[in-house]
């Protein structure tokens, strides 16, 4: 394992995302600073799985969701979802998608409001690519390649195609997010200066489970 770690942590606060990413950094730059090197240290995004009443499982357990983690953490290399500078529309207007939480409100896919059920966040590498997409009308969407947008995955979209009755005009690539975001709302997903986008938690969750057939079965 030269290129990542295990960690079993308990914690009495729902801030692994918060707490992590500061481990991870800490331990990187006094790690380079000692041994004179530079750049990422750990190859992977961050991959957290809760893991309920440990203590009555015991070791035992651990090899098989180390096996469970794989396909999990494959599903999510391919999807790198929104970008941290995403706004989504709310009924109150768009709000940043950092600062939405499960329980907000937000204009659901259909166009009504609806309730966040859950929110996804992601550590990224600077070199994963994001696609702005920009409409005729005026409206632009910031997201993955394989994020869907009016049920269409970005990376197939092209100039003049026409996406949810709007012409797209340009399309341009850009790099340097250090997170991303999903949404899990009442709905299929939201919409993001009038776009519809799909939330692709559900979708990812299925590219897991169908590597996982195998060994819960």
């Amino acid at each position: 394992m030269h290129n990542h770690f295990h960690l079993v942590v308990e914690t009495p606060k729902v801030n692994l995302v918060a707490g992590m990413p500061w481990f991870l950094s800490t331990y990187t730059a006094r790690f380079n600073r000692r041994h004179k090197l530079f750049s990422h240290l750990f190859g992977l995004r961050l991959l957290v799985i809760c893991v309920f009443l440990l203590f009555s499982v015991g070791c035992s357990m651990l090899g098989p969701l180390a096996q469970l983690a794989v396909p999990a953490a494959s599903a999510k290399l391919m999807f790198a979802c929104l970008p941290s500078s995403a706004s989504i529309d709310t009924p109150s207007g768009p709000r940043g998608i950092e600062v939405l939480e499960p329980g907000d409100s937000v204009i659901g896919f259909d166009g009504q409001p609806v309730g966040i059920l859950q929110k996804h966040s992601y550590l990224e590498e600077t070199r994963t690519e994001f696609l702005r997409i920009t409409f005729s009308d005026g409206p632009s969407i910031e997201l993955c390649g394989m994020h869907r947008v009016a049920g269409t995955r970005a990376r197939s979209i092209k100039v003049g195609q026409t996406i949810d009755g709007r012409v797209v005009s340009s399309i341009q690539s850009r790099f340097g997010e250090t997170r991303s975001y999903d949404l899990l709302t009442e709905d299929a997903g939201y919409r993001i200066a009038g776009v519809r986008v799909n939330s692709m938690i559900q979708e990812m969750q299925a590219a897991a489970a169908s590597g996982l057939r195998s060994i819960r079965d």
